[in-house]
């Protein structure tokens, strides 16, 4: 049985992924800051037969990093897929209004700690036969939008780093993909849309439905789907890819 570890797992998208990767027959351990979220996680997913274990720890810090991973490998019994789902965005507005603060924290959040994870995580991966990292991350990487400047800069930092790490991870048999959400309901990118409410919501999202050619908005299920694929052996000739799950919608050639 294959074994995956998910950062982030009390997140709208974290939850998809646990629940995608539960399913498909994976142990799984759903990892988080907060202990009574992240055990509800795992205790929702035990009712309905999934293996996931929950684990707290602040993967912000070097030492809890190293102290997970060791964790994780103990309980499971290896490693064979680390995917990080981050966190949900609260940063909205111009580029150019935003503080030194929210500057830094993004981009810890963003990019700092996922790398800081996979290197911790990738001695492990290396002894899988399938060993995979599976970044999540946004659209906006491929088009910034004024009103997420600086989410817009962060996502586009993940899609270069996924392809920095998967050159080096090659060399250790580990496949580094991600995978790139357009419009998707409730994963903190949608800035006007998340915070509108009654009749003013439901016209942003006839207009924004009306962009996408598959007519609706993406769902935590469908990014779910393409990451349980990428960690799988079906795409064991995939690495170094930006993955879109965008519904049509054209962010590149």
């Amino acid at each position: 049985m294959p074994c995956a570890l998910v950062i982030g797992a009390t997140s709208t998208l974290g939850k998809a992924v646990v629940r995608r990767l539960a399913f498909a027959g994976y142990k799984v351990a759903a990892t988080s800051d907060c202990p009574n979220s992240v055990g509800k996680v795992a205790e929702d997913n035990k009712k309905v037969g999934g293996d996931v274990t929950a684990f707290s720890l602040d993967t912000s810090k070097s030492e809890h990093r190293k102290e997970l991973v060791e964790k994780v490998t103990e309980k499971l019994g290896g490693l064979d897929t680390l995917v990080i789902v981050p966190q949900q965005n609260t940063i909205v507005g111009e580029i150019i209004e935003t503080s030194g603060e929210d500057f830094d924290k993004l981009f810890a959040d963003t990019l700092t700690t996922p790398f800081r994870i996979s290197q911790a995580a990738l001695p492990q991966l290396s002894k899988s036969k399938n060993g995979s990292i599976v970044f999540l991350t946004s659209c906006f990487g491929f088009t910034p939008s004024i009103d997420m400047g600086l989410f817009s800069v962060a996502s586009n930092s993940v899609l270069s780093l996924t392809k920095a790490v998967a050159s080096s991870a090659a060399k250790k048999g580990v496949r580094v993909n991600s995978v790139v959400s357009g419009m998707v309901e409730g994963d903190g990118t949608g800035a006007v849309w998340d915070n509108a409410s009654g009749e003013e919501a439901r016209q942003i999202r006839q207009q924004l439905e009306s962009m996408i050619p598959l007519g609706r908005l993406g769902r935590p299920a469908d990014v779910a789907s393409y990451v349980e694929f990428l960690a799988s052996s079906k795409a064991r000739y995939i690495t170094g890819e930006n993955c879109i799950v965008g519904g049509g919608v054209s962010y590149r050639l």
